[in-house]
């Protein structure tokens, strides 16, 4: 008698049903269940990181770097403040003598001004101003120069006087006291006849400084 072969069917499903059990037994096991929630955690915690973490990351560094240019720029501007501070109290320190240097080398050229000192110390230190010239009028700088642009510029005056000896010699150290700046650039000293007499004369020239835009054809010149 030949015996019967086994099933097959019956043994695929005989497999399944001890996978079954032995999975079943797994997952029933404490260990098993930490693994599965640590793999969700973990996934949990990937997906959160792509989607909702990495932006807030993102933008807390622009926030950190926004913050530390901030600061660099405080401290800039509390710098030049500081520095604006010490420039206005030294400029009340010298605020007095302001008027007496613009007075002594003023913006402008100020010829009458000049002329009537001189006129004046003429008078007071008996001299006799027989002529006065000017070489160059220049003229008087706009308003709107800045001073940044301006040089120390040179007006000369010629003046030819006739005077005793002593009077000529303080005149001159008169023109070189004076709070207005004068320049005493050469004193020539001639016998003058006047009427048969002979008086003692001097050719003087002066230079008075002042703040101006210098000639453009006298810069040409230098160039």
């Amino acid at each position: 008698m030949q015996e019967a072969s086994p099933n097959p069917n019956v043994s695929t499903a005989k497999k399944r049903r001890e996978i079954a059990t032995v999975l079943n037994q797994f997952y029933m096991n404490p260990v098993a269940k930490a693994s599965t929630e640590l793999f969700l955690t973990v996934g949990l915690v990937l997906f959160l990181g792509a989607f909702a973490i990495r932006p807030t990351i993102l933008t807390m560094s622009n926030l950190l770097k926004e913050i530390e240019t901030k600061k660099e720029l405080d401290a800039s501007l509390t710098k030049k403040i500081a520095a604006l501070q010490t420039a206005q109290t030294q400029y009340v320190s010298i605020e007095n003598e302001l008027e007496v240097l613009n007075e002594a080398i003023p913006e402008q050229p100020d010829i009458i001004l000049g002329t009537k000192l001189i006129e004046k110390m003429a008078a007071d230190n008996r001299v006799v101003i027989n002529s006065l010239s000017i070489s160059d009028l220049p003229e008087d700088s706009e308003s709107t120069v800045l001073f940044t642009q301006k040089s120390k510029q040179l007006l000369n005056i010629s003046i030819r006087i006739t005077g005793d000896y002593v009077s000529i010699r303080e005149f001159v150290e008169a023109l070189r006291n004076s709070r207005k700046s004068f320049v005493v650039e050469s004193v020539v000293f001639a016998l003058e006849e006047d009427r048969g007499n002979k008086k003692l004369g001097a050719n003087i020239t002066v230079g008075t400084p002042y703040f101006g835009v210098a000639d453009p054809t006298e810069q040409t010149a230098k160039k």
